[in-house]
């Protein structure tokens, strides 16, 4: 018996509610389901692409020449494929042998990889290799660092470099001189000192720089060179090229002036012309100054011996006072050149222009003994050295006698007589002597019973023993 509910669902001509076919509903709904799952397809949002990361990194391109250095710049770009792309952001310069050499900051641009991102199918790994090939360059470089900003940590570093230059380059290097690669400044000198050499031709130079360093790995560079004590720096000037080795970092030339008693040993000629006022030039710079002047007879009759009170144009180098290559100290060899001679020698006293003591006269007796009768009697009362016409020595009494021969004969006997031609001499002087806490100086230099003085009489030189100093 059939249900009354389906009867009532479905009548005799299978219409749901005896409106509508059973089939062609099921056809409606199909059609419904379709365009429903279509809709929700095509309403259904897009899936977006991951957006590219991007870092900074430094690129050393080592040495470049100057038609390549001068076409790169802050803005370049260059893309390798895909999502990865380079873009110069920072430009640093630095002089290196003949050559330029090129440190760049720079923006990469590439696909996400973890904290880190894809360029050109590699992260940007240290010591990576890059190329950049814009329209204008190619060039391939290393990577130094990444990450930070976008430019290169950049400050001026004073350093002071020396050089050994020819005397022509030397007298160039000037304050003021910039030092500039493909338009843009790189160093500039601030000071400058010069100095001889120990020759004509070549001159010991020291320069304040201010160099455009970078920072790398908390090193402070200068291209590819560390700027500390030691290292070599180059920097090509228009009309010079200074290869300075650094002697400070962080501070410039402290000039000072440094007095000293300077000895040197000289030709008589030379010894003439040193005067007081006199003042070594060295590439067009003030070294030093004659502020006093004594010289002395030697042995040789064509060498004199010279005491010059100088003030030095010195340096502070590590503090000591530094005069070309030498540090200013007792002891220590320098150079001293003027327009008309040039001294060498050794500093006898630092901060003082004379030697120590205080001058007064002695009388002083001398003895030589067998001398030729014709030199003995070239030696007369009056006669006298000078030095800068001041009287040093002045013979007040001569007396001669011959020497004696001593022989034995065969029979033993010992006979003393007189030398027929040889003269014993005691000779009597007034010499201006330095009066020290360590004893009585002559010609600077320290004299008490035995020892032995040279003075030159004009005519004569003689070199005697001293057998008393009175007062």
């Amino acid at each position: 018996m059939a249900d009354s509910r389906s009867s009532t669902l479905l009548d005799e001509n299978g219409n749901l509610f005896g409106l509508v076919n059973v089939v062609d509903a099921l056809a409606v709904l199909l059609v419904v389901a379709v365009v429903t799952a279509g809709v929700a397809l095509v309403l259904q949002p897009e899936s977006e692409s991951p957006e590219p990361n991007t870092t900074n990194v430094t690129l050393d391109l080592g040495t470049q020449p100057s038609y390549i250095v001068s076409e790169i710049t802050e803005g370049d770009t260059y893309s390798p494929g895909g999502d990865s792309e380079l873009t110069i952001t920072d430009v640093h310069l630095t002089p290196q042998d003949d050559q330029t050499r090129v440190i760049l900051r720079a923006t990469l641009q590439g696909a996400p990889d973890g904290d880190s991102l894809t360029y050109a199918d590699a992260p940007p790994r240290l010591g990576r290799p890059l190329t950049i090939a814009t329209s204008r360059y190619e060039v391939s470089g290393q990577i130094r660092a990444v990450g930070g900003d976008n430019s290169l940590a950049q400050e001026d570093t004073t350093v002071v470099l020396r050089d050994t230059m020819a005397t022509a380059e030397a007298q160039d290097v000037t304050p003021g001189d910039e030092i500039r690669l493909a338009g843009r400044t790189v160093a500039t000198i601030e000071g400058v000192a010069a100095y001889t050499a120990g020759n004509t031709t070549e001159q010991t130079v020291f320069v304040e720089a201010e160099l455009d360093t970078h920072t790398q790995q908390s090193d402070r560079r200068f291209g590819g060179t560390q700027v500390r004590r030691g290292q070599t720096v180059t920097l090509p000037a228009e009309d010079y090229t200074l290869d300075g080795r650094i002697k400070q970092v962080g501070s410039g030339l402290q000039p000072a002036t440094t007095d000293v008693l300077f000895e040197a040993t000289v030709d008589a000629e030379t010894a003439d012309r040193i005067a007081t006022g006199d003042v070594a030039t060295v590439a067009g710079y003030e070294a030093a100054e004659v502020q006093t002047v004594t010289t002395y007879a030697t042995r040789n009759p064509d060498r004199k011996r010279a005491l010059v009170g100088l003030s030095l144009a010195t340096i502070e180098s590590n503090g000591r006072q530094q005069f070309g290559n030498a540090i200013v100290q007792r002891g220590n060899n320098i150079t001293v050149s003027t327009a008309s001679y040039d001294l060498s020698g050794t500093i006898d006293r630092v901060g003082a222009l004379e030697p120590r003591g205080t001058l007064t006269n002695r009388t002083v007796t001398l003895r030589m003994t067998d001398m030729r009768a014709d030199m003995a009697d070239a030696i007369r009362p009056g006669m006298t050295e000078t030095s800068g016409g001041q009287t040093v020595a002045r013979v007040s009494r001569v007396s001669t006698e011959p020497s004696v021969i001593i022989t034995t004969g065969e029979n033993g006997s010992v006979t003393v007589a007189d030398h027929p031609y040889l003269r014993d001499i005691t000779i009597t002087t007034e010499l201006r002597v330095r009066e020290t806490t360590s004893g009585v100086q002559f010609k600077g230099e320290s004299i008490q019973q035995g020892s032995t003085v040279v003075i030159n009489l004009g005519t004569i030189t003689i070199e005697a023993t001293v057998v008393s100093i009175g007062i």
